[in-house]
């Protein structure tokens, strides 16, 4: 069965994201300084008691953090402790560093089939439409209050890596912290890009009561031929089984990202259609769904 390693407790991520941290900051202050552009997570905002803004120290907002079984957690802790080297490399040594917090970091919006097949959205979006069925709204338990107002927190990798390399070449001293998220007052849900999804040729049937569609989702899922379900959705389905946040994300201190990559070119783009639509093509072209 595949196993994403973000659901790895963390004495198993310890190696490759602390250990790894470490080496490389022992490089940096090898002979003379360079310069560190790390890349973290926006899930160590789920370690704090409030949302961390882009200039507090990682130290003081979360001085400890409690391990459980919880999905992310090694992960998210793993990257906290790296957050913490960073920042004692930088008092200590004055070593010059950036560290860069994305969410979800989505597939290429342009090259046809450049997919990362085994993440969450990937997966997510393979089950929706080989199931055929989707919550009328991912974000409540029923469609009584209507749909909520939401947002997925999610940038493609080719806009990140572009923003990302000319915000780190204009910013070569200091100690700068950047939460990658959009400034967009609005933002596209789950529920968008099912509507996509849909829009792309996806037959798919919305289920009224979440709970409704939580059990004939997974027991759909299950009845997928062997290949099939191991690109589902189940084996991560945990942070499904209850409604998602809305509207969280709009609530991000992203002001130092959002200036830095409008200065440097790369404006944050918004999700849309062609985006979601683009992935179901992928999906189409590698196999795991029938051409429409």
């Amino acid at each position: 069965e595949i196993r994403p390693a973000a659901i790895d407790p963390v004495h198993q991520l310890f190696a490759a994201n602390v250990a790894s941290t470490a080496e490389v900051v022992r490089l940096a202050l090898t002979t003379r300084l360079k310069r560190i552009d790390y890349v973290s997570t926006l899930g160590v905002i789920a370690l704090a008691d409030g949302v961390i803004d882009e200039d507090v120290d990682i130290r003081r907002a979360i001085p400890s953090c409690d391990l459980g079984d919880g999905y992310a957690n090694g992960y998210n802790v793993s990257k906290w402790a790296s957050e913490v080297l960073m920042r004692e490399a930088n008092d200590l040594c004055g070593l010059p560093a950036a560290v860069f917090r994305p969410g979800m970091i989505l597939a290429h919006s342009r090259y046809a089939g450049q997919l990362n097949v085994p993440d969450m959205l990937t997966r997510l979006l393979f089950s929706l439409a080989a199931t055929g069925i989707a919550p009328a709204t991912f974000y409540a338990p029923d469609l009584s209050q209507g749909r909520p107002a939401a947002r997925y927190e999610g940038l493609p990798v080719d806009f990140l890596a572009e923003a990302l390399t000319a915000i780190g070449a204009g910013d070569p001293r200091g100690f700068n912290t950047y939460n990658l998220a959009s400034a967009h007052a609005e933002g596209a849900s789950l529920d968008d890009f099912v509507d996509w999804m849909i829009d792309a040729g996806c037959t798919i049937e919305r289920i009224d009561r979440y709970d409704d569609w939580l059990a004939r989702f997974e027991t759909a899922m299950h009845g997928l031929p062997d290949e099939q379900r191991q690109q589902s959705l189940l084996a991560i389905l945990q942070p499904y089984r209850t409604p998602q946040a809305a509207g969280a994300g709009a609530f991000l201190p992203v002001a130092r990202f959002d200036a830095a990559a409008t200065a440097a070119g790369h404006a944050v783009p918004h999700l849309g259609p062609a985006l979601i639509a683009k992935y179901v093509a992928d999906l189409r072209r590698l196999g795991f769904l029938p051409q429409a």
